[in-house]
């Protein structure tokens, strides 16, 4: 009797070695396996209700082809995981994805909104080149457009204190879920304005006596003049020096913006039009608004011009996209005719 219940007793303490070794080589093979990608040969979309049984989110995963073995998952998740922290909800996975990042997307909730609309508002775009553009994308009607970007109390409503919503559309990409209309639409691209404007930027810029619209006009100058961020300090100081010694600004970008149907050529005629009251060569300070959407690297600039001496730039003949600048007017004149020879040249 003693011998039977030895041996039961020996018999019960292999089984549990045997289990318990059994036990940790099935976590380390677990471990393993969810560590191993699946590669998604195009993206997998799928849909977690809420209340699914373990079971059935294995077998929908392995069915959807983003885990290889369903019967694994559920093991998995019973040693390593948390299911009642799943969050239901549209799942999307693409290229490899690791049974363990499954896990951890629908931990955090990670919910696929799909897109149905995704624009971009490249900076320096004019208010007519995004109207233009949503048009285009049948966001809305031109005429619509028109009208809310001057209507007093939609521009309210937006915190926008101008004639118009010009320079205040922000230039960025914008996704949407739903396919809005032009004021859902505008309202995104305004209200990402104000989002990234830098702090205490409005009394910054009263401190040096401009308000948030005429600095937002400097900043457009700015940004349609170069698109080098090494230029812009450059560009700012030679505005800001012009405005203090009452000298005209003679920026072709802010004639152009007020010439009606530019066809690319601006003529001695346009430089000398006196109707024109974006004319900065012959109209003293900053021309009546924004002409572009600036970059927050040209709303900086206003607040940081350069402290180089120059008064005067004109294009780098050899590089078109820099700029050549000019403490003198004799020095400029030089370069000047140094541009206008090249041209001839080519």
């Amino acid at each position: 009797m003693f011998r039977a219940i030895k041996f039961l007793l020996i018999c019960a303490l292999l089984a549990t070695v045997i289990a318990g070794g059994l036990t940790v080589w099935g976590k380390r093979y677990l471990t393993a396996w969810s560590e191993t990608p699946v590669t998604l040969s195009e993206p997998s979309v799928f849909e977690f209700p809420r209340g699914t049984k373990l079971a059935d989110l294995g077998a929908l995963l392995e069915e959807s082809k983003v885990i290889d073995r369903a019967i694994l998952f559920r093991a998995w998740v019973r040693f390593f995981s948390s299911y009642e922290k799943y969050q239901a909800g549209q799942y999307r996975f693409e290229g490899q994805v690791r049974p363990r990042e499954v896990a951890e997307a629908m931990i955090r909730g990670d919910v696929y909104i799909p897109v149905v609309l995704q624009f971009t508002i490249p900076e320096g775009f004019t208010q007519k080149q995004v109207i233009d553009r949503l048009v285009e994308l049948n966001v809305g009607k031109r005429e619509d457009f028109e009208q809310l970007v001057r209507d007093k109390s939609f521009l309210m409503e937006l915190g926008v204190d101008a004639e118009s919503l010009e320079g205040f559309l922000y230039p960025a990409t914008y996704q949407f879920s739903e396919f809005p209309g032009p004021r859902e639409a505008l309202v995104s691209v305004v209200t990402t304005f104000w989002s990234k404007l830098p702090e205490g930027y409005e009394n910054s810029v009263r401190d040096l006596g401009l308000s948030l619209v005429e600095a937002v006009t400097f900043a457009s100058l700015i940004e349609l003049e170069t698109r080098l961020d090494a230029e812009r300090p450059l560009v700012s100081e030679v505005i800001w020096t012009r405005l203090k010694r009452g000298m005209p600004l003679g920026l072709d970008a802010s004639i152009i913006y007020g010439i009606q149907d530019y066809q690319g050529d601006l003529t001695f005629k346009h430089l000398k039009d006196a109707s024109n009251p974006y004319n900065t060569r012959i109209r003293l300070g900053l021309p009546p608004g924004p002409i572009g959407s600036p970059s927050i690297a040209s709303l900086k600039a206003v607040l940081s011009p350069a402290n180089e001496g120059n008064l005067y730039y004109v294009l780098d003949p050899e590089d078109g996209t820099k700029h050549i600048f000019s403490k003198t007017l004799r020095e400029h004149n030089n370069h000047v005719r140094n541009l206008v020879r090249h041209r001839r040249g080519r």
